[in-house]
């Protein structure tokens, strides 16, 4: 019996809440992409939208499939309240995406958009997608990689010197592609793409990365003044462009099923 996601990181999901909407136009926008490809499904009577934040992405599939049960999980309370304001159809259940509380073969789709970057458990989490999706169903997910905040964990690195960070680079592709086949899932499909954002300076880019729970898979994330004026001045050396300091994220595109 493992232990469900720890209060400090289901609080800090509940402080994020209402500004989440403001920091989740990049979310939106490969949500819609992530849809695209969810269209290509022909029949769906139920659907779950695992992480699903402030309900963007379960909304969007009331809209796809009209006819269709939706659900959207998550284990934050903030974000559950947040979710219930939004118009939609979709039900909003409270749980850990390591135990989902419904029965086997109950979903035509499972699907994501960036949320399992910050589960602990990768394998545990996709063990239940497989659990409750019905056979001959459809996973689509899309997670943060490991290159992720690249030149942050760089000047990380450079300040703390070989000393151990606060935060722990996420999973890359070849760790989610073993997790899935453990988990059972078939005809997989994994691509991989980097993206370019620009922040005014790093403490704005830390403020950011704690408010989307980045650092949620570290026990703390307190870095003294010395160390940060260290990490800072070698991210303006090394990263510094004209639209502000590069921060790369790496975004992991999956599909698969249960079953041939």
């Amino acid at each position: 019996m493992f232990k469900l996601i720890d209060k400090k990181i289901r609080e800090a999901f509940s402080d994020a809440a209402m500004q989440y909407d403001v920091l989740a136009s990049l979310h939106r926008e490969i949500g819609r992409e992530l849809v695209k490809k969810i269209m290509t499904v022909e029949h769906c009577h139920e659907a779950l939208d695992v992480g699903m934040g402030t309900g963007w992405l379960a909304n969007r599939l009331t809209h796809v499939f009209p006819d269709a049960k939706v659900v959207g999980v998550d284990f934050a309370q903030g974000m559950i309240e947040a979710a219930k304001k939004r118009e939609g159809t979709f039900e909003i259940v409270q749980a850990d995406a390591r135990c989902l509380p419904f029965e086997e073969n109950t979903f035509d789709i499972v699907a994501s958009n960036l949320a399992y970057q910050w589960m602990s458990d990768l394998e545990k989490s996709f063990n239940e997608c497989y659990r409750v999706l019905k056979d001959k169903g459809y996973l689509y997910f899309t997670l943060f990689g490991a290159n992720t905040f690249n030149e942050l964990f760089d000047s990380l690195e450079f300040a703390f010197d070989g000393d151990t960070l606060p935060i722990k680079r996420l999973a890359d592709k070849e760790q989610v592609l073993i997790a899935l086949e453990s988990s059972g899932f078939k005809n997989i499909q994994i691509n991989v793409e980097r993206i370019n954002t620009h922040f005014p300076n790093m403490m704005v880019l830390i403020k950011w990365v704690k408010d989307i729970g980045a650092n949620a898979l570290a026990k703390d994330f307190f870095v003294g003044k010395d160390l940060l004026q260290r990490a800072d001045h070698y991210y303006e050396k090394n990263f510094r462009e004209h639209l502000g300091i590069l921060a790369t994220l790496e975004v992991i595109w999956v599909e698969g099923s249960k079953g041939v």
